[in-house]
């Protein structure tokens, strides 16, 4: 029998995967009340419901068109606070890096650019679990942050804040 956690996140899955626009085997309607419902879902998120849920919140990202709802996934996810956000985001980095690089290059930058704010210790908290990954899965996320360092990329403003243990 499922639990209320295991329905819910199933229900989050489905309408985190945004029906794309090339899709035509679902109607309009149900595009839309399948995005409302993603976005109410998030909304409803308090930040007290455990770590489970900001986990389920960074796997619902699965869609490469998102039409703004990722956005508030984002901001649902920081509700859970600054060791949940970033433990959920490196779980979840690996898959990111592969499927939806935007989103990976996004949710990065939105923890570099805490450099020089009340929230910079947030970069700290990043590194620091990065720092405790097994090798190769640590390598691949900072592999991808050195990229993203280069001109153009989503951390050039932010060349060696995140992946250094220092």
């Amino acid at each position: 029998m499922a639990t209320q956690f295991e329905e819910w996140r199933s229900e989050l899955l489905h309408v985190g995967n945004i029906v794309q626009d090339a899709d035509h085997s679902i109607g309009w309607d149900e595009r839309e009340d399948r995005f409302n419902r993603y976005i109410e879902m998030l909304d409803a998120l308090t930040g007290e419901e455990g770590f489970e849920h900001v986990l389920a919140v960074f796997e619902s990202l699965q869609a490469e068109d998102d039409y703004g709802a990722y956005q508030t996934a984002g901001h649902a996810a920081w509700r859970f606070g600054e060791i949940p956000y970033c433990k959920a985001l490196i779980h979840e980095l690996p898959r990111l890096i592969v499927a939806l690089p935007y989103w990976a290059g996004d949710f990065l930058v939105s923890i570099a650019n805490a450099q020089g704010t009340k929230d910079e210790p947030t970069i700290r908290v990043f590194n620091d679990l990065l720092f405790e990954l097994d090798p190769t899965t640590k390598q691949g996320i900072i592999g991808f942050i050195r990229r993203e360092e280069a001109p153009g990329g989503w951390l050039c403003n932010r060349v060696g804040v995140l992946g250094n243990n220092t």
